[in-house]
């Protein structure tokens, strides 16, 4: 029966080798030889019943000395099917007939693993490598396994020390495991064992640094090429190539942007955080805010406010990449924000399949994913300076202010109390320097800085986060080893944000890390009231707390070197009033600064969704300078050199951004050439071209090619004001010009305009006169609005806007007469109070930036147009503009501003209903019939007159 057994299984028939091997195991009489041998067959048809019951036959009649090896098989495959409890026994049989048999050990751990008993998978691991050591020819193979399941597991349990030395000793044995590299190095980082690039038989120092992770990298290089590098070498090792995208690429046509956020951060994590009041303000009449989430419940109350801010939450935690993808598609998501990057626990393989027609990173890391299937990344200007553009695969869409959003529901820390340092161990009388950034981005150069502020400031302590003592351990010899006693560091537990956030009162300055700079808790420590000190380096890691510094108005805490960092940190303890100011102007400015502005970032936010969604591509800055003070502390020199900051010699000129909305090249070419000729050396030059078939580009072509700071992008089918704001977008500049199309600017327009900002904090708008011409070019004889130079009141003027009754007020505020300030106008033009206007769009940006602030008029021409015929305006387009007017008026007087005289509003508003009421009248046939084909204008009209009406009684 055994030769006919052969036969059958040589002849690949498995059915009838089945049925005589059960025969014989049932005899007694079939060799285990057969036995293995057969299963494997059956195994590989999926046959896993029958193999199990052949095996539980075997080991029922038969017998060998290799019984153990079929109750590991055995073990084996019942683990497969569930059968924990009979895979356990499997295992344990095995051991008991063979208790060095290191399959069966490295089975049992992992079995134990899995049941959630990992000290004692630990355990089994470390005997089997015991009974390795003990045998007189180990397998380095079986040790390698063994060392490398120690070292994974005992990281997860948070015995870095026993995981590092567990991966040591595996590339001890066998230094050419690539995966295994990275890991060990990052162990090291954690445990700030320094050099990070310890020395491994066999492997270089060159070859640690080809091996570093793309996050590990972050914290041991300032370049951003290597970073780049090791992103793109991770990728190339870990990612297979891209199947066939799910989602068509032209997009879809949903009334409201579908946004699909994905991540494992939506609970009591950094991210969640971050997200909770961003979810909450979306503009639900225009987004729609879906949840792609992996992330086990905690249970906490910031998750379920994380999702009550969803619009739809979908867990993806027990799907597949590719059942996630598809899920993802089902839902036609229009554009995929991943917030995980290529972090620990991060699912690259849901983007690779490009579920969604736009997929953009942003939070996860602050640096690139080096993933071809990520479009975009958000940033700003500070984080990612157009320089460092090059060195990210994404395309960058730049944010005004600051790339991260802050929840402004977040507890504010109890005021501290006289008790509060002795209640941490830290000591009453003296300075108080801190870092709870977690250890692997502490580097052994930042640390030495560290050590060198201590010394300068004899009475201070430095406190820091570490769990564990061997890493304290570290820091404290490292502290030694530097000249710094061991007792002038304090050391906390990680801890919950509340728990953090009353820590920050105990403590005089937080001392920022680089390369990898705070990031996430800075925004905490800011929050809280505590001044952070940064330094930026060339990466944008090194540069995300520098972005929160500049949106929270405190540009002083930033500093351009490691020299200057500790001399500021030296300073800032040796003077107590300088130190208090700061955090005073932090407190008191935290509901007004951009940093905390979260509706507005939203804002912002979702005007990029939605140009991005329309096909408005950005382009990538070619170079800017980066604002780095406060206004009111420039001087300027008014010949038209950019001067320096006082007190700041290595600060940059303000970047100003010079707009030009295009649609024909015939008079974009005088604009643009007269922009190229500004005497103002820090600008940039944005040329958006609506053109269908992109017309302007050929003039553009060769102006591209020699100067750097001229951009192009092509919108084709935007509307004029859809244009500009397109060309705003792209801006990076703190102060914005608008050159309309067929203008020409005086070469120091920008140059005479700009000190005005630069010198007085209170302005808030400089306008120009602008210079009519006739077709032939001659200048027609049309006098300025005012003939001298004039600081007009913002809430005069205003008033003068707000009532119509000067033929000036369209001249005040045409943009092409006028210098912004970047912020004062957010992402768009034609927005006043959130709500967009058509008609009234120019006195909707100007009531926007002047709020607050005075107005200059210059009488100079610093530039001038050629002026058309006026075009009557349709009947339909007065009421529009009726509508426009009166919304206005509703939304001063609702937001608080105050009209001039008293009683005022009252006749603006009886005034301007009785125009509409006119106009309604005398375009009542044309009104009616609009209201088939624009029923929408019939319901504004109807709205805005109630309201009226309702306000003028109500007065």
């Amino acid at each position: 029966m055994s030769q006919q057994l052969h036969k059958a299984m040589a002849a690949g028939n498995l059915a009838e080798a089945g049925t005589l091997a059960l025969a014989l195991a049932q005899l007694g009489e079939l060799a285990i030889i057969d036995l293995i041998g057969l299963a494997s067959l059956l195994s590989a048809q999926g046959k896993t019943e029958q193999t199990i019951s052949l095996y539980q036959l075997w080991l029922e009649h038969c017998d060998s000395p290799l019984e153990y090896v079929a109750w590991y098989n055995l073990a084996v495959l019942l683990q497969q099917t569930d059968d924990e409890a009979g895979a356990e026994r499997g295992y344990r049989q095995s051991l008991k007939l063979h208790p060095g048999f290191t399959e069966s050990q490295l089975g049992l751990g992992g079995l134990l693993e899995r049941r959630r008993q990992p000290e004692a998978a630990l355990a089994q691991w470390r005997a089997a490598l015991d009974d390795l050591d003990n045998a007189s020819a180990a397998s380095p193979a079986l040790q390698i396994r063994l060392y490398n399941n120690i070292g994974r597991l005992a990281e997860a349990l948070g015995d870095l020390p026993q995981a590092e030395q567990a991966l040591l000793h595996s590339l001890q044995l066998d230094p050419r495991q690539t995966l295994i590299a990275p890991l060990w190095l990052n162990l090291r980082l954690k445990l700030c064992a320094w050099p990070v690039y310890g020395f491994v038989p066999g492997l270089s120092e060159s070859a640690l640094r080809h091996a570093t992770s793309a996050l590990a990298m972050l914290s041991l290089s300032d370049d951003p090429a290597r970073q780049l590098a090791a992103a793109q070498r991770e990728v190339r090792a870990t990612q297979p190539p891209a199947p066939s995208p799910l989602a068509d690429g032209d997009g879809y046509t949903h009334r409201k942007l579908r946004i699909g956020y994905l991540s494992n951060g939506f609970g009591a994590q950094p991210i969640g955080r971050m997200l909770a009041e961003l979810f909450e303000l979306h503009n639900r009449e225009q987004i729609e805010v879906y949840g792609f989430c992996w992330t086990p419940e905690d249970g906490s109350a910031l998750r379920q406010r994380l999702l009550r801010g969803m619009d739809l939450h979908v867990p993806i935690a027990t799907l597949s990449d590719a059942q996630a993808a598809q899920a993802i598609r089902a839902h036609e998501i229009d554009i995929l924000v991943d917030l995980h990057g290529r972090l620990p626990g991060a699912r690259p393989g849901i983007l690779l399949q490009r579920p969604a027609p736009v997929q953009i990173a942003w939070l996860g890391q602050p640096g690139t994913s080096a993933m071809a299937a990520t479009d975009y990344v958000l940033a700003d200007a500070v984080t990612l300076p157009p320089e460092l553009a090059p060195h990210y695969t994404e395309q960058p869409l730049y944010l005004p202010h600051c790339y991260q959003p802050q929840d402004r529901q977040r507890p504010l820390p109890p005021a501290s109390t006289s008790g509060a340092r002795a209640a941490y161990g830290l000591p009453e009388p003296g300075f108080v320097y801190c870092c709870f950034s977690a250890p692997e981005q502490i580097t052994p150069e930042r640390y030495a800085t560290w050590m060198r502020i201590l010394h300068q400031v004899p009475d201070s302590v430095l406190w820091l986060q570490a769990a564990g003592e061997q890493v304290r351990d570290n820091l404290r010899v490292a502290a030694m080893q530097r000249g710094i006693p061991s007792e002038r560091l304090c050391f906390a537990d990680p801890a919950a944000p509340e728990q953090q956030m009353a820590r920050y009162q105990a403590a005089d300055l937080f001392l920022d890390t680089a390369p990898y700079a705070a990031g996430a808790m800075a925004g905490d420590v800011l929050w809280a009231g505590l001044p952070l000190l940064t330094s930026t380096g060339h990466c944008s890691a090194s540069r995300t707390s520098a972005s929160l510094l500049h949106a929270a108005g405190l540009p002083e805490l930033v500093t351009a070197s490691e020299k200057k960092y500790e001399t500021r940190a030296v300073r800032l303890a040796e003077r107590p009033k300088e130190l208090a100011r700061l955090r005073n102007r932090l407190r008191k400015h935290r509901d007004t600064v951009p940093l905390f502005d979260t509706p507005q970032l939203v804002c912002d936010l979702e005007q990029l969704y939605l140009r991005i969604a329309k096909g408005a591509t950005p382009v990538v800055p070619a170079q800017a300078g980066i604002h780095t003070s406060r206004p009111g502390q420039r001087s300027m020199d008014r010949s038209g050199g950019p001067s320096r900051l006082r007190g700041n010699d290595d600060a940059p000129a303000p970047l100003v951004s010079i707009l030009i909305a295009a649609d024909d090249p015939l008079p974009l070419e005088t604009t643009l050439l007269s922009a190229l000729a500004q005497t103002w050396a820090n600008c940039e030059i944005i040329v958006s071209d609506s053109s269908p078939d992109g017309a302007c580009r050929a003039l553009l072509k060769p102006h591209l090619k020699t100067h750097r700071r001229l951009r192009y992008a092509h919108a084709p089918g935007l509307a004029p004001l859809d244009n500009l704001n397109h060309c705003l977008a792209l801006a990076l500049g703190a102060y914005i010009a608008v050159a309309p199309s067929g203008d020409t600017l005086a070469p120091d327009k920008i140059a005479v305009m700009l000190p005005y900002f630069l010198d007085h904090p209170q302005v808030s708008l400089v306008a120009s006169w602008r210079q009519p011409r006739a077709p032939d070019g001659q200048a027609l004889p049309v006098a300025p609005l005012f003939a001298t130079e004039i600081v007009v009141g913002g809430g005069s003027l205003a008033n003068l806007l707000l009532s119509g009754d000067s033929g000036g007020a369209a001249t005040v505020c045409s943009p092409g007469a006028l210098l912004f300030k970047r912020a004062s106008i957010g992402m768009a033009f034609g927005h006043y109070h959130e709500r967009p206007y058509t008609d009234r769009a120019n006195v909707a940006t100007a009531l926007t930036a002047l709020a607050g602030g005075d107005y200059v008029y210059l009488p100079q021409p610093l530039s001038s147009y050629r002026a058309a015929p006026a075009v009557p305006a349709t009947p339909l387009a007065q009421l529009e503009a009726g509508i426009e007017a009166l919304e206005l008026l509703y939304q001063a007087h609702a937001h608080g501003h105050r009209f001039e005289p008293d009683g005022r509003f009252q006749q603006l508003l009886s005034a301007r209903l009785a125009e509409l009421n006119t106009l309604v009248s005398t375009h009542h046939t044309q009104l009616a019939a609009s209201a088939v084909h624009r029923p929408q204008l019939v319901d504004a009209l109807q709205r805005t007159m109630r309201i009226g009406y309702q306000l003028l009684l109500a007065q």
